[in-house]
């Protein structure tokens, strides 16, 4: 039995049909819902589909606004320097540094971040030795940590205050530090409803005090949240884990990953025997005396960072590379002159930005709008760019990897389709590119706006509304959509 692709009832109403064995998504569940669809031909840039384009709350599809303008504008290999240095003297005979110890954050989103945990393994210790080369055995002035080059605020406007107290909503740093989250260990009583114990927290922070009120449940998932304001060491933790527990993790947002930065490198000079008696002081206006360089740590290069942000949706290396945008286009990180320049760039690409309202660049603020014209030509001029390869490689591939790993099992799409995804409450979306029956290569974006049914539900309507449009040329798209 066939059925139309995607009939559009009203105003911005669909349902995508189902043969009568799949999943049915119905109709009252996009009653109140607002719905927006684009889907063109990736070389002659031709509409193949396309409903009334409305301004949308994408979620984590603006990660691929951001990270195409990063790779155009910063390059593929631009990569993010941490500085070692010291300034004053050292005393060749006693090895005493009558000076200070500098480091200078460089606003690496990946600094020992698990996501290359090879690529950071022993930096610490190399600098260490660095200074051992140097003939330092003890430090006579202060351990100066250097902020300056993120100084505004590391919280876009509109993030929910339910959001920014876990390791998803973490704020950017100058000096950031394995992802900036932090876990809490718990272990659970086996009864439900009774208060769980927090073992310990990993790594320590020195003077944190968590208000712990999570309790035990019967449903087997993590359903904890930590509540903070950034740069706060009392943080309230509240909801429920798995009862029956040992040893179980909750991710919490750092407030403060300079510091402690600053502490685990202080132990392991301490492991070397290198001795530090001043205090630690934390700047956020450049260091006016000038340092020596002992040693420096690059990032891994853009292209590679770019990788986990979008198959696995990180939103603070998303932040960073706004900011970098800002600062090479407009000379400043803030916030607004990063939007600015994200913004301005667009404009000059042609690309159409009608309806476009960028607050951060991550997507996890719900003032974020655009309309999904503007993600296809976006992924359209990527397609066309010398940087093509770098962008299409950093996607989620259909039933293989990321946030698609699960999605498009056993379809024509499965190992075809690559696309960006976005998710939060009430908010669907999805941009990527696929291959036809035709061997035409299809860009499309959707977003959906407070649906009533569930997350899954609506993923289903879109692998649904995709395997279609996979068999149909665009003339058999266009015969089958009724206005």
């Amino acid at each position: 039995m066939k059925h139309s692709v995607l009939t559009i009832l009203g105003c911005l109403l669909f349902q995508t049909i189902y043969a009568q064995s799949g999943p049915s998504l119905k109709g009252d569940a996009l009653l109140n819902a607002s719905q927006s669809v684009y889907v063109i031909d990736a070389e002659s840039g031709h509409v193949l589909l396309e409903t009334p384009q409305v301004s949308l709350v994408p979620a984590s599809v603006m990660k691929i606004v951001t990270t195409a303008a990063a790779l155009e504008i910063l390059g593929a290999d631009f990569v993010f320097h941490t500085r070692l240095g010291i300034t004053g003297k050292v005393n060749s005979e006693t090895g005493l540094l009558s000076g200070n110890m500098v480091l200078k954050g460089g606003c690496d989103p990946a600094f020992y971040s698990g996501y290359f945990p090879e690529h950071y393994r022993g930096t610490f210790q190399a600098w260490a030795e660095a200074l051992s080369k140097a003939g330092i055995k003890s430090i006579g002035g202060d351990f100066i940590v250097d902020l300056s080059q993120m100084n505004e605020p590391t919280i876009p406007g509109g993030w929910l205050w339910e959001d920014i107290g876990n390791y998803y909503g973490t704020g950017i740093s100058a000096l950031t530090y394995s992802d900036n989250y932090y876990n809490i260990h718990f272990s659970s009583p086996a009864e439900s409803d009774k208060t769980v114990i927090v073992n310990k927290t990993d790594p320590l922070i020195d003077s944190l005090h968590l208000i712990n009120k999570v309790v035990s449940s019967e449903v087997n998932r993590d359903l904890a949240f930590i509540y903070g304001a950034p740069g706060s060491l009392t943080q309230l933790v509240e909801g429920t884990i798995p009862k029956g527990r040992t040893d179980f993790v909750v991710k919490a947002a750092m407030p403060d990953p300079a510091r402690i930065v600053a502490n685990e490198f202080i132990k392991i000079l301490k492991y070397n025997k290198i001795e530090t008696s001043g205090k630690i002081l934390f700047v956020n206006a450049p260091t006016i005396e000038p340092f020596t360089l002992i040693a420096e740590k690059l990032s891994p290069p853009l292209h590679d960072l770019i990788v986990p942000l979008n198959k696995e949706s990180i939103n603070l290396f998303a932040e960073h590379l706004l900011r970098e945008i800002g600062r090479a286009r407009n000379g400043s990180p803030s916030l607004d002159k990063s939007l600015d320049a994200l913004n301005k760039f667009w404009i000059e690409k042609g690309i159409f930005l009608n309806g476009f309202y960028p607050t951060d660049g991550s997507g996890l603020s719900r003032s974020n709008g655009i309309c999904p014209r503007t993600l296809a030509e976006i992924f359209r001029y990527m397609h066309l760019s010398s940087n093509r390869d770098d962008f299409f490689n950093s996607l989620p591939v259909a039933g293989q990897s990321g946030t698609l790993q699960s999605a498009f099992k056993g379809s024509k799409l499965e190992n075809n389709l690559r696309a960006k995804t976005g998710s939060m409450t009430r908010v669907r979306s999805m941009a990527g590119i696929f291959t036809s029956q035709k061997g035409k290569k299809v860009i499309f974006a959707v977003i959906t706006n407070n649906f009533e049914g569930s997350q899954a539900s609506i993923g289903h309507s879109f692998e649904a509304l995709l395997n279609q449009i996979y068999f149909l040329d665009s003339a058999q798209v266009k015969k089958q959509v009724v206005h």
